[in-house]
């Protein structure tokens, strides 16, 4: 849920445990007087490091006996567990980013108000981003249950009556303010009765897959079994970049906002 949602483009080297890539500032623009030279500006560039240092696998042992007597094929419904396994570990590790964002509404244990919601917004909006384009809306159960108490979110005169239809009937969201809002019950809780939430632009964090899920198998005769194992190998982490306006050279974490609630 939460892998799709992030930058998947930066592409492993093939080599190496950290992945670099350099920041572009926006240009400042000069107006150029008659007889006068143009300044030349030298932007100190800074890059952003992800380090490839995680490494994990799911490995069971299928013995010919079980399979011999087992109704269907176990070994390979236990091999199609495993990746979604590793697929959800990446999810949670992801959703252990969202408290690291500086940008932050709402209170951890109380349920999120539609003021704390626009106010996600602006902060994006603030530095220039563009609700419609990248953005995704991450919610827990619980939150999501709190948010489908407002009209805003249920009632035809705002969301039209398909939508509202859908909101009573399916307990599905669709958009906000332009942003597709989605529900995972990986996102991280720091204490019973709160979890952090998350409204990210994609560039805002990042995965680097180093290896993806890799098969490898095993006979052992003298156990009369199979060994199964896959792993993976990857990096994430947030993303900071240089803010809209041309000259800025501090790197921030504008693109995503933690928003604390239950």
């Amino acid at each position: 849920m939460l892998a799709p949602a992030v930058d998947r483009s930066y592409t492993f080297q093939g080599h190496g445990d950290t992945y670099v890539k350099e920041r572009l500032p926006n240009i400042e623009v000069q107006t150029k007087s008659a007889s006068s030279a143009l300044s030349a500006y030298n932007y100190t560039d800074t890059k952003q490091s992800i380090s490839i240092n995680v490494h994990q696998a799911c490995a069971i042992k299928h013995e010919d006996l079980a399979q011999l007597l087992s109704r269907g094929d176990m070994k390979a419904a236990m091999t199609s567990k495993m990746g979604y396994a590793l697929g959800r570990a990446i999810d949670v590790n992801l959703g252990g980013l969202v408290a690291s964002y500086s940008q932050t509404v709402g209170s951890l244990g109380v349920e999120l108000t539609y003021d704390n919601l626009i106010r996600g917004v602006q902060y994006l909006e603030d530095a220039g981003y563009d609700m419609s384009s990248g953005v995704t809306w991450f919610f827990s159960p619980a939150s999501k249950g709190g948010i489908m108490k407002m009209d805003t979110f249920t009632h035809g005169s705002y969301v039209g009556e398909a939508a509202a239809v859908a909101a009573h009937t399916k307990a599905t969201i669709g958009n906000f303010q332009g942003a597709p809002v989605k529900v995972s019950n990986l996102l991280n809780s720091p204490a019973s009765g709160q979890h952090d939430n998350w409204l990210i632009h994609k560039e805002s964090a990042a995965l680097v897959m180093a290896q993806s899920v890799k098969t490898s198998t095993e006979r052992i005769a003298l156990d009369l079994a199979d060994v199964v194992v896959q792993d993976q190998v990857y990096g994430y982490s947030e993303i900071d970049r240089y803010s809209e306006t041309p000259g800025n050279i501090t790197a921030t974490d504008e693109g995503g906002v933690w928003l604390k609630g239950v």
